[in-house]
């Protein structure tokens, strides 16, 4: 791999060259034509509004988007789906957990900090979470009456305390594109394939990193690009291949990045990196393009953060206490990177 200063360019071997709550939170509008108080953004990158739940602080855990639904876990919400199809620029909540408690679950005691702040994959209309107790499958066929559906470790609602399962315990999840399997990424040590089928998920293979989870730390994000998955390590960026059969692998590594976070749209793979000591790459978000090349850089960081399928708008948590949307000039991105 060969990374210059300019022109960063990564050799990583990818595959080429209730009832539904239809209110509308009030977004939390800012004077954001000069940027949200207190802070500066990078030419090509536009703040358009914060959104808060129900207009209380939000803090988001876990974030992604599917087609035209950005999913949520958090606090005070829960789970959460908001419609941005319709107006990517004003979301429109669908359902939330905090306004459905009987009725998401038979088997009660659901919070996201024990089911689902750690990771979320979604594949097809099943949502698959994680936490600090296990996992939990939540079935949002129908987005206004998402319901959970299985929970791992099985509960049955009279245990005093709340039964957990290091098993389920993942800091990344990702779908396969071709089959029905997630993949949950465990902090340290390894990956486990979960095939899903009619009940449930079901953990068919548990396959050690590559080091044998000796010196691996940590396990942060994960997303597919290009038919690849790309998992965020902190001391590394690791890419892995879909095998078939439930089956995946490691097939690069890089190094010289600490990756915090990682998220895609259909074009771009989004990396933010935080320098620590030694780095020789400032911190901020990398871009990069289907050919492995680094195209634009982001001088900023999220808590977390996810991208629109098109690439045309950014969602992140920056602060714990909103969600900020943010249109990206690619105009202006692709013609003025200096990195």
């Amino acid at each position: 791999m060969q990374l210059k200063y300019r022109q960063l360019v990564f050799f990583i071997g990818l595959l080429l060259v209730g009832c539904t709550d239809s209110r509308t939170v009030d977004p939390l509008q800012r004077a954001l034509l000069n940027g949200l108080p207190g802070r500066q953004y990078p030419a090509g990158v536009t703040p358009l509004m914060s959104v808060r739940f129900d207009q209380k602080q939000t803090i988001t855990s876990q974030m992604l988007v599917k087609g035209s639904s950005l999913i949520l876990s958090g606090k005070p919400f829960g789970f959460s789906l908001w419609d941005i199809g319709t107006n990517p620029l004003s979301p429109r909540m669908l359902y939330a957990y905090s306004d459905n408690i009987g009725a998401f679950s038979s088997m009660g005691g659901w919070t996201p900090d024990y089911y689902a702040g750690g990771a979320m994959g979604i594949l097809g209309p099943y949502v698959l979470t994680s936490g600090a107790a296990g996992a939990s499958l939540i079935d949002t066929t129908d987005k206004g009456a998402a319901r959970e559906l299985f929970r791992y470790p099985p509960v049955n609602g009279s245990e005093i305390s709340t039964p957990m399962d290091p098993y389920f315990v993942y800091r990344a999840i990702v779908p396969d594109p071709q089959e029905p399997f997630f993949y949950g990424f465990r902090e340290q040590d390894f990956v486990a394939s979960l095939r899903l089928s009619g009940s449930g998920v079901n953990i068919e293979t548990m396959s050690q990193y590559s080091d044998g989870g000796k010196g691996t730390c940590c396990a942060l994000s994960a997303t597919t690009f290009q038919g690849q998955a790309f998992v965020a390590f902190r001391s590394a960026l690791r890419q892995f291949a879909f095998l078939g059969g439930g089956r995946i692998a490691q097939v690069s590594e890089i190094t010289s990045l600490n990756a915090t976070i990682v998220a895609s749209s259909s074009d771009y793979l989004f990396i933010q990196h935080q320098a620590v000591p030694g780095n020789t790459y400032p911190s901020g978000i990398y871009v990069i393009n289907s050919a492995g090349n680094s195209v634009a850089f982001l001088p900023m960081l999220a808590i977390n953060f996810t991208v629109s399928p098109d690439g045309q708008y950014f969602y992140a948590n920056l602060d714990n206490d909103s969600i900020t949307i943010f249109r990206l000039n690619w105009g202006v991105l692709l013609g003025g990177a200096s990195f």
